[in-house]
């Protein structure tokens, strides 16, 4: 028994501690998509890695086998499963077939379509926070702005018509009534801007 715990020990000792297995992947012609562990991977989406690539597999550090599949428009799609040396590094040089199949480069093309449409569409939503962010700061200067409008209106109605405290708080009041409105509309642009820009980009995401 205390044999069998001992070596257990020593395996999760050797899991922890072993080296990442790393795979050098290398196409003719190079920047060829490689998916990683996946079988019928989606070419709509963005890949692992583009060739020539270093793939380190950290995290399973003792598989023997990888899966890798290929993408490179005008040449044939390619899935295979490498063995792994025993050693730290293993290498792989891969030529693709042209493909003279206009049917599947048709396919292929419209697949980087969709890849282009839904990373523009990521791009949308992430610039739709600059909006945002400009309606939500427009929104606290709004607010501010009616806050300072209020305690003039206060001062107002405790000051004397013919003062010229008077004339001062009503010049005042004015101000920051006029610039309530306009941060007013900057609020509503920004958030409406960022909503539609935000909802574009999800829907061609997809």
């Amino acid at each position: 028994m205390l044999r069998l715990l001992t070596t257990l020990i020593l395996c999760m000792i050797a899991c922890v501690f072993a080296d990442p297995k790393v795979l050098h992947v290398s196409t003719i012609p190079s920047n060829a998509d490689i998916y990683v562990d996946e079988i019928r991977p989606n070419h709509a989406k963005n890949p692992d890695f583009v060739s020539p690539a270093i793939i380190e597999l950290s995290e399973d550090s003792l598989a023997s086998e990888v899966l890798i599949s290929l993408f490179n428009p005008g040449f044939m799609d390619t899935t295979l499963r490498v063995t792994l040396s025993p050693k730290d590094t293993s290498f792989i040089i891969i030529s693709q077939k042209p493909i003279p199949d206009e049917e599947f480069l048709e396919k292929q093309q419209s697949e980087l379509a969709k890849r282009k449409r839904a990373n523009f569409g990521k791009g949308l939503m992430k610039i739709s926070l600059i909006p945002f962010a400009a309606g939500l700061v427009a929104g606290a200067v709004t607010y501010y702005e009616i806050d300072k409008a209020k305690d003039c209106k206060k001062s107002l109605k405790n000051s004397s018509i013919d003062t010229d405290r008077f004339q001062q708080k009503l010049d005042d009041f004015s101000d920051y009534r006029e610039s309530a409105k306009m941060a007013k509309g900057f609020t509503y642009t920004g958030i409406i801007t960022g909503a539609a820009l935000f909802s574009i980009g999800f829907i061609l995401s997809f």
